[in-house]
């Protein structure tokens, strides 16, 4: 009678333990970039973002800024991916992402080298 298990020393399907195991190193990674994230908005919400009122007064929407940081915690690319309306709103949201780097180096465990976050500042 053939054995069905052939190809293994012991008879155990190591393609099943082989699954498992990568499946639980990513779920590690995802973890672990998740609570990176949660650090960078952390660290981003306690820098100070009072901005004097004549800048407030001349947005007509939150400015919407995207970044992107590097393994080490460094900021790759900062830009606004959607204006408050204001030139001079939109540089000073600029200024609270620049404010709150560097960030935290990126765990090991990431899958990625860089990480891009998005984020609305503004007085809405």
């Amino acid at each position: 009678m053939a054995d069905e298990k052939r190809g293994t020393a012991d008879g155990e399907d190591r393609s099943a333990q082989a699954a498992s195991k990568g499946k639980r190193q990513k779920e590690a990674g995802t973890a672990a970039e998740d609570n990176y994230r949660g650090d960078v908005f952390r660290k981003l919400g306690s820098v100070n973002r009072t901005l004097p009122p004549s800048l407030q007064l001349a947005a007509r929407n939150n400015a919407v800024v995207t970044f992107v940081i590097g393994r080490k915690g460094n900021i790759n690319e900062l830009r606004i991916l959607e204006t408050s309306g204001s030139a001079a709103f939109d540089q000073a949201a600029l200024g609270i992402v620049r404010k709150a780097a560097p960030f935290p180096p990126i765990p090991p465990q990431a899958a990625s080298a860089n990480l891009e976050f998005e984020t609305e500042i503004g007085p809405f």
